[in-house]
């Protein structure tokens, strides 16, 4: 018996009197629900051989996540590996993202999921066409950079489904992508800067507060928007080697301002994590930005760019380039190679004379403040 399962639906269906009836889903197939005397359970069905395997028991099991439990158990192991088979294309994108979470970054992990879960197509994957793709990217990107990231998203993707043989071909395979990738050289004026931060620092918010520690400090958006309080140390951040880019522990000393802000405390919780006990990474960057600039009148900005203007800055103060990439944590720069190996001096003191000119600096730009 087939039917569109919904949660009503499920509540009202009967128990047998004897015998089990299975209720299949007109919207998932292979998915269904089966009664018995006493209870109901959610099955799938898979292989040549027709199998069931049962997923959970309602109510214990919610329908929706019944639903996606079958979708991924039938993309990963229920399902043939002929790559004519019609695979269901949101439950590959499901295998695909359980795969992801296991190997890589969570930052890169975010991206995969926001263009592979806002961007959605239905059906087989196999029917999935390259305008189709293109289309779906162009309605939900803005920006040339975020069409490239998405184009790029979509590309590996259908490459892992081809090596798993759940698509015959990568759609995308003849193209590159969309836009042409130029390097970034904005900085922002001292005006823009001053504008930024006086905009950040009294309109308090998660995301706020992000953008003006990202101004203040130079460090990268994923170290903090990720801060932890065992990070902090009086007016030091400390980044272990699981948290930076180069894969290095990263101590860094920061201005006054700063840690003013990360000691503005609420519910014993550091202000960017949000409300208290909500330690989940940050998400919506897109659209955060977008209103960011929107509401200060600035000229279009990435959040990158406020690192290259703390650079940028320091250039301008006579801050040694060596000790600016300390600051900044690059290792690719003035003391590499062989220097790198046998220079083991942590520049910590040379940092903090630094980071008080910028402390003069912001003094001076936010005065009026």
């Amino acid at each position: 018996m087939q039917m569109r399962l919904t949660d009503l639906g499920v509540k009202k269906l009967s128990f047998t009197e004897k015998g089990q009836v299975t209720h299949w889903d007109a919207t998932t197939p292979g998915f269904g629900i089966r009664c018995s005397s006493k209870r109901k359970s959610y099955v799938v069905m898979y292989g040549r051989d027709r199998r069931l395997k049962t997923l959970g028991r309602y109510p214990d099991l919610s329908l929706a996540d019944a639903r996606k439990r079958a979708r991924l158990f039938l993309a990963t192991q229920g399902l043939s590996t002929d790559p004519q088979a019609d695979h269901d294309y949101q439950a590959v994108v499901e295998a695909y993202l359980e795969d992801c979470r296991n190997r890589l970054r969570v930052s890169t992990l975010e991206g995969y999921v926001l263009y592979l879960s806002n961007i959605e197509f239905s059906g087989a994957i196999g029917s999935i066409t390259q305008s189709d793709i293109l289309k779906g990217i162009e309605q939900y990107t803005q920006s040339p950079s975020s069409q490239n990231y998405a184009f790029t998203t979509f590309k590996v993707f259908f490459n892992w489904a081809v090596r798993r043989q759940y698509v015959a071909s990568n759609p995308l395979n003849a193209l590159k992508r969309p836009n042409r990738t130029v390097s970034r050289d904005r900085v922002l004026s001292e005006e823009e800067l001053k504008t930024l931060l006086k905009f950040t620092l009294g309109h308090r918010g998660r995301f706020h507060d992000i953008v003006s520690l990202l101004a203040l400090t130079g460090q990268r958006k994923g170290e903090v928007a990720g801060l932890q309080w065992s990070e902090v140390d009086g007016d030091t951040l400390i980044f272990g080697p699981d948290r930076t880019k180069n894969k290095r522990e990263h101590r860094v000393p920061v201005c006054s301002r700063a840690v003013d802000l990360l000691h503005d405390i609420e519910g014993g919780q550091i202000h960017v994590f949000g409300t208290p006990g909500d330690d989940q990474p940050y998400n919506g960057w897109s659209k955060a930005q977008r209103r960011i600039v929107e509401d200060t009148g600035l000229a279009h900005f990435t959040l990158h760019d406020l690192r290259r203007t703390f650079s940028t800055i320091h250039a301008k103060l006579g801050t040694p380039i060596h000790v600016t990439e300390k600051l900044l944590n690059h290792v690719s720069g003035s003391i590499s190679g062989v220097a790198a190996v046998y220079n083991r001096h942590s520049y910590i003191a040379e940092m903090r004379f630094a980071v008080k000119a910028y402390d003069d600096y912001l003094a001076n730009l936010l005065a009026d403040c």
